[in-house]
């Protein structure tokens, strides 16, 4: 795979080694320490001279190229998620109850693939590449992304241009999944905790039954949605977590509600919130209890800039073909790369990562979830183009 003046080859046994020590040291949001450490390790193995470290926590910042030109940035998420692995895999997880199930293992291995070939061919680079090596990405509704940038890992020098990507276990290996606009929605945590009031369940008369407060609830909230959202746009309100009651003949006097609402449009987001509150308190003092909420707003909407959309599309073409476009719609997952696109015109996109043999194929956070590895070079050489591409568009 080449540009006009870069030639761009993946070391896979290089990346796929990589992966694998990862995926058998996992570690969670926030502790990502070895990794870090191992990240830096490999950095300075390809003769990269500029490494910045500890960077809101554990995050690692490198810098291929030199002198005047523009600046593109790489991104990979390092962090594991509180699982644990059964795949059974030679290269199982050997820390109990931790597992890559999102395959950050993949991202980070792919990025310094992707290094190691922007470094070898350093010289005819028209500008510089960034590396990001980001951790806490699971740890919403704060993420990882947001402190570094606080922190001013991308400061100096300032990218141009932010790209990243995540395997996708829904396509096939090696199909990419990107478009322009949203591509990820908005993600909020909420509590409720309702005070009720307790007794004896053969005299309900004299409570204030917490946990029928809750259903009601869960059940009003469904509303927001169906009743006040336009239905030409999209929004979710996911009750996750209820817990009441201590014994089969007692009223319960406390609930605690947990839950998620994703959204694209900000005006979505915002109608959603305010109704959120309302629903609440006024279901729960119909009722006689009260409600103390916790709203968090977390990761914005992914939203890919439309000229780095068509850089990525003109990467996929030249390193795997056009057929390995694939059409997509969005999702409501939801990813703190999109802080970086608050900031910065950028571009994320899905990588397939998924199996032949279909039974192999489990989603992310799954604790049987694996990835095809070979995807991996394709995904170093996807990063590598990208960045490529970008600076000698950047250039012209």
């Amino acid at each position: 795979m080449t540009t006009a003046t870069v030639s761009l080859k993946a070391d896979q046994a290089y990346i796929t080694g990589l992966r694998r020590e990862f995926h058998q040291y996992p570690e969670l949001s926030g502790h990502e320490e070895r990794t870090a450490r191992r990240v830096c390790e490999e950095l300075q193995k390809l003769g990269i001279a500029e490494i910045r470290r500890n960077i809101a926590g554990h995050g690692v910042v490198a810098v291929i190229g030199s002198g005047a030109g523009p600046t593109v940035a790489l991104r990979a998420d390092m962090d594991a998620l509180p699982i644990a692995e059964r795949t059974g895999v030679p290269f199982s997880s050997k820390h109990d109850g931790v597992m890559h199930a999102c395959g950050h293992d993949s991202h980070t291995a792919m990025l310094l693939g992707a290094a190691k070939m922007l470094k070898e061919a350093e010289a005819q680079l028209p500008g510089k590449v960034v590396l990001i090596f980001q951790p806490a990405e699971e740890n919403a509704p704060i993420g990882g992304a947001k402190p570094m940038m606080e922190a001013g890992a991308l400061d100096d020098p300032q990218p141009d241009a932010v790209f990243g990507l995540h395997v996708w276990p829904d396509l096939p290996v090696g199909q990419v999944g990107v478009k322009a606009g949203y591509l990820m929605g908005a993600s909020d945590r909420f509590s409720i905790r309702i005070q009720g009031k307790g007794g004896h369940a053969s005299m309900p008369h004299e409570t204030i039954d917490a946990a029928l407060v809750a259903v009601q609830i869960a059940q009003v909230l469904q509303t927001i949605v169906s009743r006040n959202v336009n239905p030409m746009e999209a929004g979710v309100v996911t009750i996750g977590k209820i817990e009441a009651g201590s014994r089969y003949n007692v009223i319960a006097d406390e609930a605690l509600m947990e839950g998620t609402v994703r959204s694209f449009h900000p005006d979505v987001r915002a109608l959603i919130e305010k109704r959120f509150a309302q629903v609440v308190e006024h279901v729960a003092q119909s009722m006689g209890a009260q409600a103390t909420i916790m709203y968090q707003r977390g990761y914005p909407v992914v939203n890919n800039d439309e000229g780095a959309t068509e850089i990525v599309r003109s990467a996929v073409t030249r390193v795997a073909g056009e057929q390995a476009l694939a059409p997509i719609d969005p999702a409501l997952t939801a990813e703190d790369f999109a802080f970086y696109l608050e900031r910065f015109p950028g571009a994320f996109f899905w990588l397939g990562c998924g199996f032949d043999d279909k039974s192999k194929n489990y989603p992310l956070h799954h604790p049987l979830f694996l990835v095809d590895e070979r995807v991996l070079p394709i995904g170093a050489e996807l990063l590598a183009e990208t960045a490529v591409q970008f600076l000698a568009q950047k250039r012209r």
